[in-house]
């Protein structure tokens, strides 16, 4: 969706007018570190992976423009997981926010659920 990428400073710095796409565009490719720099309202999902697991520096990213979409798609390839037996891969498709298309509908939800563990009893479970 091109209008969750407007304002990027990355999209802003080289002048790229979302309003012209018609068509699927390949805008970026950098490491999770350089999309956060470049896309701060869009790559939360690349700064958490990366967080989690190989780093910033190490995390690949691409960025499209699609408005043949109508969900933000992340899709998260993990390689080192490739085996005779399996190859991992997750295809996510969020519900853009109508008041913040940047974002998906669940993001507050997570963050509510996120607080709630947080503040909520310490439970044992044997």
């Amino acid at each position: 969706m091109p209008a969750g990428l407007a304002g990027a400073p990355y999209l802003v710095a080289r002048g790229v007018d979302l309003g012209l796409i018609r068509e699927p565009v390949f805008v970026f490719r950098g490491n999770a570190r350089e999309a956060a720099a470049g896309f701060p309202a869009n790559v939360n999902v690349a700064a958490a992976l990366a967080l989690a697991s190989i780093g910033a520096g190490r995390t690949d990213v691409e960025i499209w423009a699609d408005p043949t979409v109508t969900r933000n798609v992340h899709i998260i390839r993990i390689i080192r997981v490739e085996t005779a037996a399996v190859r991992m891969e997750m295809h996510i498709e969020n519900v853009p926010s109508e008041s913040n298309p940047r974002t998906g509908r669940l993001t507050p939800l997570s963050v509510l659920a996120c607080l709630r563990g947080l503040a909520g009893t310490l439970r044992v479970d044997s």
